[in-house]
C-alpha cells in the first residue's frame, strides 16, 4: 500500500464485478486482478482470498493492531502493516530468534486458512520455551494478516519490506543481534536480507531460493514462477557490511524436488568470496517433496543462539534424527 493512502477503495455493485470479471476473462488475465486489495483489519486474517489479492494498510491502520504489529516504512511509495507473534521479548532483548515462513500458494490455500494468531502465538509460545531463546514468528506480506501482496514474493521489495519490519522491532524490543531462520520462501529472505543488514549473528537459510534463477531455469521458465522480477542474494552478497562474526548455515535436502539443490547451495559460493564463515547442513526433510525443514531450520537457530560450535550442530542434527 502507498504510503498515506487514505482513501478508502469504493467496491463495484453486482453489474460492475460483473463486468470487469468478464474483461478479465477476455483480456486471459486472473479474476482477482480487477478486485483489489482485501481491507486491512487488526484481527486475525487468515482468509485464502488474502493470497489471491493481498491486503492494503496505511500507516495510521497499523497501530490498531496494538503490539502485534509494526509500520515498515521503505520509501512514500512502499509501505506495509507487518504482524508478528512472540515469547520472552522485553524493552531490552538483545539476541533474538526470528522465523520465516515459507510459501503460500493460491491455488491451495487450505494452510493458510488453518492458521489463527491463537495458534502462531502458542507456537511462538513453544519454540520460545524450547530454544531457551527469545521468540519471533514474523508474518510476510500478504500472509497470517499482514498487509501486502504475497503473490510479489521473492521480490526486492519484499525484502526491503521485512528488513525495515527488523528496524523496528529493534526499535521496540532493544533488540541487538538477530539470528534469522527461513523456510523456503523464508530461507530466500533470509538469504536476502543479509545483503541489506549488518546485525544478523547467524543466518539459517533453510530449503531456500538463495537463487531463483537457477530455480526457474531448471523449469524450463524464463522468470520467476510468480511472475515478476526475482531478487538474487547470490548477485549481492558482495561488499556490503555484514556482521563481523556472521555464520550461515546452508541447510537443506539434497532430494528435494521443489527448490533445487543447486539453487541452496550456490550461496555458498559468495560466502566463501567475502571470507564468511559457513556450512553446508543436510537435512532430513519431510513431505511428498522432501522439502519441509521447518523444526530442523528451528533447531538450528537456537544451537546457533547459544554460540554452539559448527560441528557441534552439525552432530546434534545427527544425533537427535530431526525430521522435517
Amino acid at each position: 500500500m502507498r504510503v498515506g493512502a487514505t482513501a478508502r477503495p469504493s467496491f463495484p455493485g453486482r453489474r460492475g464485478r460483473a463486468w470487469l470479471l468478464g474483461t478479465a476473462l477476455l483480456l486471459g488475465l486472473p479474476a482477482q486482478a480487477f478486485l483489489g486489495r482485501l481491507e486491512f483489519t487488526a484481527d486475525d486474517h487468515f482468509a485464502g482470498a488474502t493470497l489471491r489479492r493481498g491486503i492494503q494498510a496505511t500507516e495510521e491502520q497499523c497501530p490498531s493492531a496494538g503490539a502485534a504489529a509494526v509500520w515498515a516504512n521503505v520509501s512514500p511509495r512502499l509501505g506495509e502493516c507487518i504482524k508478528y507473534w512472540s515469547a520472552g521479548l522485553s524493552e531490552s532483548t538483545g539476541r533474538v530468534v526470528l522465523f520465516l515462513h515459507g510459501d503460500y500458494y493460491q491455488e491451495r490455500p487450505e494452510s493458510h486458512e488453518r492458521l489463527s494468531g491463537e495458534k502462531l502465538s502458542a507456537d511462538a509460545a513453544a519454540w520460545s520455551r524450547r530454544l531457551r531463546a527469545p521468540y519471533i514468528h514474523l508474518g510476510r506480506p500478504g500472509t497470517h494478516g499482514s498487509s501486502g501482496d504475497h503473490r510479489r514474493r521473492r521480490t526486492s521489495d519484499e525484502s526491503l519490506i521485512v528488513s525495515k519490519a527488523l528496524d523496528a522491532l529493534k526499535q521496540r524490543h532493544g533488540i541487538t543481534e538477530f539470528v534469522v531462520a527461513g523456510q523456503s520462501g523464508g530461507g530466500h529472505l533470509t538469504a536476502s536480507l543479509l545483503t541489506l543488514r549488518d546485525d544478523i549473528v547467524c543466518a539459517v537459510p533453510t530449503s531456500a531460493p538463495s537463487s531463483p534463477r537457477i530455480r526457474y531455469l531448471k523449469l524450463g521458465r524464463t522468470r520467476d514462477v510468480t511472475n515478476f522480477d526475482s531478487y538474487e542474494p547470490v548477485q549481492h552478497l558482495k561488499a556490503n557490511p555484514v556482521h563481523e562474526r556472521l555464520r550461515v548455515f546452508i541447510l537443506g535436502d539434497p532430494a528435494d524436488s521443489n527448490v533445487f539443490w543447486e539453487s541452496q547451495v550456490v550461496l555458498a559460493e559468495p560466502l566463501k568470496e567475502r571470507g564468511i564463515e559457513h556450512a553446508i547442513v543436510e537435512g532430513a526433510a519431510v513431505g511428498p517433496e522432501r522439502h519441509g525443514l521447518n523444526n530442523s531450520a528451528r533447531t538450528l537457530a537456537g544451537l546457533c543462539f547459544h554460540d554452539r560450535g559448527t560441528d557441534e550442530i552439525r552432530e546434534h542434527l545427527r544425533i537427535r534424527r530431526i525430521k522435517g
